[in-house]
């Protein structure tokens, strides 16, 4: 275990101290209002939009990140201590509940696994919501697994309320919210106790654990209207839509894309479905029992994910202490089994070496970034109190500004409502964007291009890691 944790903050922490920082505003900005007493707002936003008054987002995050501000101050590395404490933390919960169902060796092999798996480390080095997230869901299964080996109901209960505060850091847990309703049933069932006990006691505990947050929108005066916004607002795209978006996401899983020079389509990363789908066959053919309930465990959160409006990979962080559990899980039952158990040893330790390695090749790559240095380098070209417009990523870098990211606010807007004179062009994102951003990037850089014409260029700050970064000030 303590070898576990040592794995993961090897990977960890030196992106601390390297500053990196790429689209981590989108949840700093509301710790950032929370802890001057703001409430949960996100100043990263421009006015123009509900969020930069009322974030109706799942607050967890914000809190916890309000809480390290308020006891270490204002910075980048402070914003991402609480997901390094939830990473470690599940860490523990993959090997205390792989000790209690798959035994010691599988729990091991297990934790490894999630030590170093890619998309668990990379939730851990950012202040976002997935490692806070997939803590609260691995806690949530422990208590039900505790529920399951001892006769005490609040354990049930415990794990409703523990869900609900994973639903508290993203809306992404609600596959697992079904699934964990099912296994009380299933444990019940087994146990032979009174079919619904586990599953109405959980109910409660989830109903209880969301009751602060359904108060929080109904009680604050644009609570409705941001809630609105927040979760109806976004169910327009079509099925079909959602699953062409649906495939970069497993391409991304996949590796697909990480090479260039024309082995863009190389699947660097098919060694890891590759053994898990292994696992899933070994655990189908020798211990049926496991099969299924890993069934249970990732079919409502991979079909809830395509109903995700945000399509991004790092979601499968919440999957990976299952993933490793699986994992561990064939190790367990090939142990006795002469003809798998070398095989199986050999294929998991290629994985954790493969995850390992891939982990400190990315941190090599970030190592080019250094934020503290772009953040002196435009603070120094933009007078005190002039609002700034430019990517999200530089909120933090320019927090003592009013500073109206173009995700949410037109340049064209920006200039003319908001009387912004500064612009901060010429980041990565900007220039290259997403395949399915192409319309929007072609659009605002257009403008921005007509705007540089008639604009001074007061700053000229290159960046291997964030981009050629120029600054123009408007006449």
């Amino acid at each position: 275990m303590l070898l576990a944790v040592v794995t993961l903050l090897v990977q960890v922490l030196p992106y601390l101290s390297y500053r990196w920082v790429t689209d981590e505003s989108w949840y700093t900005g509301p710790g950032y209002s929370l802890a001057h007493g703001h409430g949960v707002a996100d100043p990263a936003i421009g006015p123009n939009d509900i969020e930069n008054h009322f974030d109706a987002r799942p607050p967890g995050t914000a809190i916890v990140i309000s809480g390290v501000f308020r006891m270490l101050g204002v910075g980048q590395v402070q914003a991402r201590l609480g997901s390094v404490v939830a990473a470690i933390i599940v860490l523990l919960a993959v090997y205390r509940i792989g000790l209690d169902v798959l035994g010691r060796n599988g729990a091991i092999v297990a934790v490894l696994v999630a030590a170093t798996d890619n998309f668990l480390v990379a939730s851990a080095r950012t202040a976002r919501p997935e490692a806070l997230t997939t803590m609260a869901v691995m806690l949530s299964l422990w208590a039900m697994v505790r529920y399951a080996r001892s006769p005490q109901m609040l354990w049930a209960f415990a794990s409703g309320i523990l869900i609900a505060l994973a639903a508290m850091f993203h809306i992404t847990v609600l596959g697992f919210v079904i699934s964990f309703g099912l296994l009380a049933i299933v444990i019940d069932h087994r146990g032979g106790r009174f079919p619904l006990r586990g599953a109405l006691l959980y109910t409660a505990g989830f109903a209880a654990g969301l009751g602060p947050f359904v108060a929080w929108i109904l009680t604050s005066p644009l609570g409705k209207k941001g809630f609105r916004a927040e979760y109806l607002a976004r169910t327009h795209e079509g099925q079909m839509l959602k699953l062409a978006h649906e495939c970069k996401r497993y391409a991304d899983m996949l590796g697909l894309h990480q090479l260039h020079g024309g082995l863009e389509w190389v699947p660097v990363r098919i060694l890891i479905p590759a053994c898990f789908l292994a696992a899933t066959f070994l655990l189908w053919r020798y211990r049926r029992t496991w099969f299924w309930l890993e069934l249970l465990l990732f079919v409502p959160t991979v079909f809830w994910f395509i109903e995700t409006a945000n399509k991004s990979s790092r979601y499968f962080a919440l999957t990976a202490p299952f993933t490793a559990l699986v994992i561990g899980a064939c190790v367990a039952i090939t142990l006795s089994q002469q003809r798998w158990r070398k095989p199986v040893l050999y294929a998991a330790g290629l994985l954790i070496a493969m995850q390992f390695g891939s982990n400190l090749l990315l941190l090599r790559a970030a190592s080019h970034a250094n934020y503290n240095k772009v953040a002196a380098e435009l603070n120094s070209v933009v007078p005190a109190g002039e609002p700034v417009y430019g990517t999200i990523t530089f909120w933090l870098a320019m927090h003592d500004h009013t500073y109206l990211s173009y995700e949410r606010t037109t340049p064209r807007m920006a200039q003319e409502q908001f009387g912004v004179h500064y612009f901060v062009l010429g980041d990565r994102m900007m220039t290259q964007g997403e395949p399915w951003d192409a319309e929007f990037y072609e659009d605002m850089n257009q403008y921005l291009a007509d705007l540089v014409q008639r604009s001074t260029l007061v700053g000229n700050f290159p960046d291997p890691y964030y981009g050629d970064l120029k600054v123009y000030r408007t006449q």
